[in-house]
């Protein structure tokens, strides 16, 4: 692969990402768990985002995706820099225990909550003895409250937070409209146990292979771990990745990296997606004079984002309910003919997935008639 410029990088990037072409489509759907294995993990914070990031890159529909955690294909847990992703659910246990936050980087909040050891340790005694099944967030709650622990101030999403991250539990399917909670040793069927190399191995090609080109530090900002572990686990795969230096800075592509094909076409993204996610920077993919219309807080709170070959060109929004939906598109510019009709392509598919009729708003912005 030869990085010349920038829109040949991006295009390459939707490639690695699942993207363009998608890992699958409605004809010829590919499972949630290919997904998660082919990039790692994937963002998702907030369930129906995470949802369309799964069914953006395999054709999927929201129903099935949601039958893939009810067969225990993939989880949705803690496993990495202290926020919720889509992994494979046999990699669950091993991610967590690899790369979960340390316990001392939470020290701080949790004394401004006064969450102690004794409040830990009891925690993970509770759950380890009633979450053998799914319990939803308010039950799991109200079994707090009932053994004296003041889950209020956000202690309770700490306390199930902290063993998520350490690997003890992990979510189960959504119970009504709430998210669940299970042991990852009774809801997973099998979980892997690589040896330390061999998990470092894993992590590092799937990134690569799901992300490339990347820097070292665009790897060691996903795993939020220093730029010596990251170099450790590179240096284990490093007869699997090609490395080219442009402009003196060094970057790294999977061997077996597919080459983009033509125009990257245009893709409507959830607000926390690996697309912009999933790197230190986000220059390539994100015009800096556009960030603060795509994170209006600096907050790291992303709106979902219209893509067009490769690069944010916009925001949306759904709006409405039942069978029928609007999306609310707010581009940087003028849209060109061809990019409307890929822009409803993929309104299109995503009415598929959500299983609504989709009607395509363009609002008035700066550079519109």
């Amino acid at each position: 692969m030869k990085v010349t410029d920038r829109r040949r990088m991006r295009r390459t990037r939707l490639v690695a990402l699942g993207l363009a072409p998608a890992l699958g489509d409605a004809s010829t759907p590919v499972s949630a768990l290919e997904v998660t294995r082919h990039l790692g993990a994937l963002q998702a914070q907030d369930y129906a985002s995470g949802a369309w990031s799964l069914g953006v890159r395999s054709g999927l529909t929201l129903e099935q995706v949601e039958q893939a955690v009810r067969d225990r294909e993939v989880v949705r847990t803690w496993p990495m820099r202290g926020t919720i992703h889509w992994v494979p659910a046999e990699d669950a246990r091993w991610m967590c225990e690899l790369l979960g936050a340390p316990r001392g980087a939470l020290a701080t909040r949790y004394a401004q909550l006064g969450i102690t050891d004794a409040h830990i340790e009891q925690a993970g005694r509770l759950f380890a003895e009633h979450l053998t099944e799914p319990m939803s967030r308010p039950d799991v709650i109200a079994l707090l409250v009932e053994h004296g622990i003041d889950p209020t101030d956000q202690r309770a999403y700490h306390l199930v937070g902290h063993h998520c991250m350490t690997g003890l539990l992990c979510q189960g399917p959504l119970i009504g409209k709430q998210p669940s909670f299970v042991l990852i040793d009774s809801w997973v069927p099998h979980s892997r146990r690589p040896s330390r190399e061999e998990a470092l191995c894993t992590m590092a090609e799937r990134y690569v292979r799901g992300h490339g080109p990347v820097t070292e530090k665009d790897l060691a900002g996903w795993l939020l771990k220093p730029l010596g572990l990251t170099r450790e686990a590179l240096a284990l795969v490093e007869d699997r990745l090609v490395r080219e230096e442009v402009d003196g800075q060094v970057w790294i592509s999977h061997v077996d990296a597919p080459q983009p094909d033509g125009h990257a076409g245009v893709h409507l993204l959830p607000q926390w997606d690996e697309f912009l996610l999933g790197y230190k920077s986000r220059d390539v993919t994100l015009p800096p004079e556009h960030f603060h219309r795509v994170v209006p807080g600096r907050n790291m709170v992303f709106k979902p984002t219209l893509v067009v070959d490769g690069e944010v060109a916009g925001t949306w929004r759904r709006a409405g309910s039942g069978r029928r939906t609007v999306l609310e598109v707010s581009p940087f510019g003028p849209l060109s003919a061809t990019t409307r009709r890929g822009l409803d392509r993929a309104a299109g598919e995503y009415g598929r997935f959500a299983g609504t009729d989709v009607e395509v708003r363009i609002l008035d912005g700066p550079g519109q008639g």
